[in-house]
């Protein structure tokens, strides 16, 4: 129960870390902060790029897995559908 809050605490939020990533922009944008600033929040952004762009990986490898399963399970009915076809053509002929 405890692991389980654990997962749920260090899991990555995608919007959250987009949200995040536009408020350091804006930052930076701002001419605001000094330069120790600016580069503490621009590694920080980098740090969160690379997260994005490896949870958009990870997604990606999903939705390639899934459209895979889907057409092999189109492909079995399709072949399902032909095997019943010939049976009745060939009960028909008999």
């Amino acid at each position: 129960m405890v692991e389980e809050g654990k997962k749920a605490k260090n899991r990555f939020s995608f919007e959250k870390a987009l949200k995040e990533l536009e408020q350091i922009v804006q930052m930076l944008d701002s001419g605001e902060l000094s330069l120790d600033e600016m580069l503490v929040q621009f590694e920080k952004g980098i740090g969160l790029v690379r997260d994005c762009q490896k949870f958009l990986a990870q997604a990606k490898e999903k939705v390639e897995i899934l459209i895979a399963e889907q057409d092999k399970l189109e492909l079995k009915g399709l072949e399902e559908e032909e095997d019943a076809e010939e049976e009745d053509d060939e009960e028909e002929g008999d």
